[in-house]
């Protein structure tokens, strides 16, 4: 077995600049693209209008012109320059999705995985259950009887997927769970897990809070749905954020990842807690902190109530963390959490062994001082 030199640590550049590059670079290959189908349909028809373009061959000679130039442009500008796999098209790479359509940040997950796949030249059987755990049980089963030569599974419930990962390891096939961990008692069957730290990320939004509420604070929780580990670990990072501190939690509910449940929770917490009695509204996500902000903003508390968000998904929200709305949250891109898996699946395909077990991905925090430049910087989807 190979092994990974150095994981998934050792980038010279910033993440989330190299992700920008890479897109930049996927714009202007399309462009390239679009430029050599001009060019080879105004070359036929002069052709043509001319009398010399008329047969059958020069037709098959223009066609492959094109597509080889192409390709050629994809080869100069495919690497980033930082030992990315590259793959022949022989890798058959399975995915388990979560649920690709639930919000932003999936939906373009699911876009940049199966355009970095095409990019890779990779066989890429990308699968949603649409949140169902049982269906993604049954798609995982597929994956395997596809002979897949490796699979990454986001798991819809962290428990569940215990079990699939066991299968995939049965049958001889690398496996790893990108975004979101399996169960602790699934990590022997999978090589790696890629993605966010979510009790770091959630532990640096906390550690913000504090800064700004200070230590005697009284905050409240809307915690992630139910059973879904990066909830649990989320709301240990904000255990973690505030270990040290006087700060009291004086409730938690979950919010179920909706938004509109989440505004609800908040409403109540805000008629209990009146003012000078709350400081604070801590949120799994954005999106349940979007609905947390639209209570405070109903009942007239902005001054006395601020909102934070564990971690967000959606490149949205850094409009409301500059207007105040959100007070801190830190930010996933979609892009690189998608490139990064591929790439260590690929890896996995290919024999190589993952230094690291965990690989966490940059998430940078945002606040009213640093949106702007994050603007600025990442990626917008």
């Amino acid at each position: 077995m190979k092994k990974i030199e150095g994981g998934l640590e050792k980038n010279k550049k910033s993440m989330f600049w190299k992700v920008k590059e890479n897109h930049q670079k996927r714009r202007r290959k399309k462009m390239r693209k679009k430029l050599l189908a001009i060019l080879c349909t105004a070359v036929i028809t002069a052709m043509v209008i001319t009398g010399c373009g008329g047969g059958s061959s020069d037709k098959q000679a223009a066609a492959p012109a094109g597509d080889t130039a192409a390709s050629k442009e994809e080869s100069q500008d495919g690497s980033t320059g930082e030992q990315q796999p590259e793959s022949n098209g022989s890798y058959k790479i399975g995915m388990v999705v979560n649920y690709a359509g639930q919000d932003p940040y999936q939906t373009s997950y699911y876009d940049t995985m199966v355009a970095y796949a095409k990019e890779k030249g990779v066989d890429l059987q990308i699968l949603d259950p649409k949140g169902d755990a049982t269906t993604q049980a049954n798609q995982v089963q597929d994956l395997i009887n596809m002979k897949c030569d490796s699979i990454i599974i986001w798991p819809v419930n962290s428990e569940a997927a215990v079990a699939s990962a066991r299968a995939a390891n049965k049958a001889g096939i690398p496996c790893m769970s990108a975004n979101t961990r399996i169960a602790e008692s699934g990590d022997e069957f999978i090589k790696c897990h890629v993605g966010p730290s979510c009790i770091e990320e959630s532990k640096q939004t906390a550690q913000e809070m504090v800064k700004q509420i200070g230590e005697d604070a009284k905050i409240v929780e809307i915690a992630g749905p139910a059973g879904y580990s990066a909830a649990l670990e989320r709301s240990q990072g904000l255990e973690e954020g505030i270990e040290g501190t006087n700060i009291q939690i004086l409730d938690s509910q979950t919010g179920e990842g909706n938004r509109e449940k989440c505004q609800q929770i908040a409403e109540n917490y805000l008629i209990k807690y009146g003012k000078g009695e709350l400081d604070a509204i801590y949120v799994y996500d954005d999106n349940g902190a979007y609905g947390a902000w639209n209570a405070v903003e109903a009942a007239g508390r902005q001054d006395d109530v601020k909102v934070y968000a564990g971690a967000s998904g959606s490149f949205g929200t850094l409009d409301y963390v500059k207007d105040g709305k959100i007070a801190a949250t830190v930010m996933q891109s979609p892009y690189f959490d998608a490139e990064t898996a591929l790439d260590m699946a690929i890896r996995l395909a290919d024999g190589e062994e993952p230094e690291n077990f965990d690989n966490s991905i940059e998430t940078p925090l945002a606040t009213a001082d640093t949106a702007d430049s994050l603007k600025g910087t990442m990626e917008a989807w």
